[in-house]
């Protein structure tokens, strides 16, 4: 498994439901220098203002103060929702950084119709949040289609994942999906051509949904090289941690 130079620094941006800690034993597998905060809407204490423009402004002063501490390389790294603030991000800052690596991204919905039906999900979804609460909500997201799969986490990486899940609040999931769910998001799909950094995109086959808008992608951006993990659905970096983990390191050995 290739590992990272040590002096990489990496900004990790965690999925819906998640949190930055997530990705703490991925990142002791991968080696380099991990940073991950928690993203608007979640963690005990949250952010609650969760517009693009707030997220891109965490994202910001994340990798500002980054950059005071670490030397370049500098990789931008999103699984899924975070996937979509790495997006945006690289959309608006490109030369901020030195590579791209998004794990299940979705640029966004094309069609206004279908945007309009995920706003009106996505709201019936916060309200169940706000109605039955976090460890109810959690139990249900966790148990879709899409998310089962996470069940083959090892337990000792599993564990602590659903002990931060329960320190999440109501208000701060609800607003997530309120103000950056897929529908409130820019569709970024005609503006992937403009994103000239090396992009790493990693997909789980067993996710066929987001493997095959991975695959779409790799046909648009300028610089891509697509991964998509036969033993994995849509968190590949934590059901299959060790082939992603050589998968990442391969890549930023030949880009950086």
């Amino acid at each position: 498994m290739a590992t990272q130079r040590a002096n990489t620094t990496i900004l990790a941006l965690h999925g819906f439901t998640g949190g930055g800690a997530d990705f703490a034993p991925f990142a002791k597998l991968c080696g380099g220098n991990w940073h991950f905060p928690n993203l608007p809407g979640h963690g005990p204490n949250p952010q609650l203002d969760c517009t693009p423009e707030a997220t891109l402004r965490l994202v910001e002063k994340e990798r500002s103060t980054l950059n005071s501490r670490h030397s370049r390389p500098n990789i931008l790294l999103g699984y899924s929702m975070g996937a979509r603030a790495a997006l945006l991000h690289a959309v608006s800052s490109p030369r901020q950084w030195d590579a791209l690596v998004l794990i299940s991204p979705n640029p966004g919905i094309e069609a206004e119709a279908a945007c309009e039906e995920r706003k009106a999900v996505d709201e019936k979804l916060a309200q169940r949040i706000e109605s039955e609460g976090v460890d109810s909500f959690i139990e249900f997201w966790q148990n879709t289609p899409m998310i089962r799969s996470q069940k083959k986490i090892r337990p000792d990486w599993r564990e602590p994942m659903q002990a931060l899940r329960k320190e999440h609040r109501a208000e701060g999931l609800a607003a997530s999906l309120r103000q950056f769910g897929q529908g409130q998001c820019p569709n970024l799909w005609p503006e992937l051509h403009k994103i000239k950094l090396p992009t790493l995109l990693i997909g789980g086959r067993k996710d066929a949904k987001y493997a095959g808008i991975t695959e779409k992608m790799a046909h648009l951006l300028p610089d891509a090289t697509l991964e998509i993990l036969d033993g994995a659905g849509h968190m590949p970096h934590l059901e299959d941690p060790e082939i992603c983990a050589g998968v990442i390191g391969n890549f930023l050995n030949k880009v950086i």
